[in-house]
């Protein structure tokens, strides 16, 4: 019986192919706008509210934002050290090829040698030599994302603007965004942007602390102990640091959302309306069905589940190729400094499957439910 009808309603779709064409088209497009812009809300959220960054500081120039503008005294380091409850001070230098919002964006965290070797904040190696950074002026540790979006290996040469380094290793990290980045010793970046002039000069302080729970008094004490001192600082977490130095660039990714609902709109408008035209076209037939036997809760389901062939179809096809690209396109969003990687989580597939489902039943309902309660002799007489 299931057979049959399974049978019955794969000939209906297939009767008219080009139409059923376009519209599993239309609704795979829709659907893979909604994934990708799910990929990114989802690396939005994982770069905002990371675990790995829950007990991490940032401090930087007071009333700065692109780290071209951010110039502490690396002495800083030493003072923020021997605040209590301070863990790690990682004195950073940055470079980035575009403050501005950027697919692209390149940026290079110049931090001492010894860091990138051993310690809390020493990148994950996957491939090439840890150590290199220690060795080698110019050797850079890059991010797998990175890495895959360059087509970069180890050994190869990377050059972007006028800074130029060797790619001596890959790395994985946990802190959301970071491995979109590259990482070199600090003194390399300081000298290769500024001279002997950089030397001293940071762009900022990675700051681990003991306890979260004391974040707010620690904030204050590294602020205040720098009030009158030659450059003031402002301390942030690191999600308000990466909201405030992204704050416009976060509202119109958080406007992308209204995108993903337009996308769900238009899986119901395409749905309904192939829906409604198949159904209509089949009143005579429905009528037929009935006469054999089929009761109205029967068209109800055939109606609906041809509905959901449609849209599951489509769905499964917008939704796959969302996936791949989001699982093998390494894609980043790269803004003063601060790199967000588009994500591929079971949530972003489980949201386009279950989009395409809802939206499916959604447009069969009316035309399903015609069909179950249209009286035979008034079908027959339409047709």
């Amino acid at each position: 019986m299931i057979a049959g009808v399974l049978r019955y309603v794969m000939r209906t779709i297939l009767r008219h192919r080009l139409r059923s064409a376009l519209t599993l088209l239309g609704i795979a497009t829709a659907m893979f706008l909604f994934c990708f812009v799910e990929g990114l809300q989802d690396g939005v959220r994982a770069a905002t509210e990371g675990e790995a960054a829950k007990n991490r500081l940032i401090v930087y120039q007071k009333n700065r934002f692109c780290p071209a503008t951010s110039v502490l005294p690396e002495r800083y380091g030493d003072a923020i050290a021997s605040i209590p409850g301070v863990r790690q001070v990682i004195p950073v230098k940055i470079f980035v090829n575009n403050c501005r919002a950027s697919l692209d964006a390149v940026t290079f965290r110049g931090v001492p040698p010894e860091t990138l070797a051993s310690g809390e904040g020493a990148p994950r190696v996957i491939e090439g030599d840890g150590r290199a950074p220690l060795e080698r002026f110019d050797a850079a540790l890059i991010g797998h994302r990175l890495a895959k979006r360059r087509g970069l290996k180890v050994g190869d040469r990377l050059k972007v603007s006028n800074l130029e380094v060797g790619v001596a290793g890959i790395y994985e990290s946990d802190i959301p965004g970071d491995d979109s980045m590259g990482y070199v010793g600090l003194r390399f970046l300081q000298q290769s942007r500024s001279g002997e002039a950089g030397l001293g000069r940071v762009t900022q302080f990675d700051v681990l602390i003991e306890d979260p729970s004391r974040t707010d008094e620690i904030i204050a004490a590294i602020d205040d102990r720098f009030r009158s001192d030659e450059v003031p600082t402002m301390t942030k977490t690191h999600k308000a640091h990466i909201a405030s130095a992204t704050g416009d660039l976060l509202g119109i990714i958080g406007f992308t959302r209204y995108l993903g609902i337009l996308c769900v709109g238009l899986v119901l408008a395409l749905t309904a309306n192939t829906v409604y035209v198949m159904a209509h076209e089949r009143v005579k037939e429905h009528a037929v069905l009935q006469t054999l036997g089929y009761p109205g809760p029967a068209l109800f389901g055939i109606v609906v589940l041809e509905s959901l062939v449609l849209s599951l179809g489509g769905g499964l096809l917008g939704t796959g190729l969302a996936a791949l690209v989001l699982q093998f396109g390494h894609l980043s969003l790269g803004a003063e400094g601060v790199q967000m990687a588009f994500v591929l989580t079971p949530s972003v597939v489980v949201a386009g499957l279950t989009a395409s489902l809802m939206t499916g039943i959604a447009a069969a309902f009316v035309p399903a439910l015609q069909a179950a309660l249209a009286p035979i002799p008034n079908s027959l007489r339409r047709a």
